[in-house]
Formats: C-alpha cells, sequence, structure tokens
C-alpha cells in the first residue's frame, strides 16, 4: 500500500510539473476592435482601437493601417495606451472611401507573441 501511494504521489508530482507551466503561460488575443472585424462604416474613424484579453508590453506591440493599394495611412505605428494596458491604438490619416487592412504585432506582458490582420470598409 504504502508503494502504491509512492508511485501515485510521484506520478501526481510528474503531471503538476508538466501541465503547471503550461496553465501560466498566456498570449494575448484581441477580444473587441473599433472599427470591428469587417465592419462596413460610413463615417471614415480617426483611429484604430483595439482590446486584448491581457496586458501588453509597451516598447513590442505596434498596429498600422493600410489601404488597398499597401500605402500605410496610420500615423506611426501605434501605442498602448497609458490609461489601459490591454489598448493598443493607433490615429489614422483621413481616409478616404475603400478597403482598409489593420494588422497588429502585440507582445505581452509575460512575453507571448501574437499577431494578426483584419479589414474594414469605409463607405
Amino acid at each position: 500500500m504504502l508503494r502504491a501511494n509512492r508511485k501515485l504521489t510521484a506520478i501526481v508530482a510528474l503531471l503538476t510539473g508538466v501541465l503547471a507551466p503550461a496553465t501560466g503561460l498566456a498570449h494575448a488575443f484581441p477580444v473587441k476592435s473599433v472599427p470591428r472585424v469587417g465592419a462596413t462604416v460610413s463615417a471614415a474613424p480617426n483611429a484604430v482601437r483595439i482590446w486584448f484579453d491581457g496586458e501588453l508590453n509597451a516598447l513590442f506591440s505596434k498596429v498600422t493601417v493600410r489601404n488597398a493599394a499597401g500605402r500605410v495611412v496610420s500615423k506611426g505605428h501605434g501605442h498602448v495606451s497609458e490609461k489601459d494596458p490591454r489598448l493598443l491604438e493607433v490615429r489614422l490619416k483621413r481616409l478616404a472611401p475603400g478597403r482598409y487592412w489593420v494588422r497588429w504585432r502585440v507582445v505581452a506582458r509575460d512575453g507571448h507573441h501574437t499577431e494578426g490582420r483584419y479589414p474594414f470598409t469605409v463607405t
């Protein structure tokens, strides 16, 4: 019986050591954006804002917006909000009607990198 308990304890310890680090690894993923992913808007926005489910590392997180021809229409590479470490935002130049692509790259506070892109359209 004592040997079975030791074996069970060893198995639990091993599994805890293997699985525990995986639960601590988190990436920052978008949960909301303005304009929304794939949205068609009648009024051109003056900024793009993306909220994430985790805090971002301001030094390594950026967002840019390009028009259909691939020209950058955002002002700079964006920044993490000082008031909300989960918000990545960038100001935009004056947008004409057309399709635009938002590309974001972030590093979460835990050091993990995620990136993505999505379109929106101005009519």
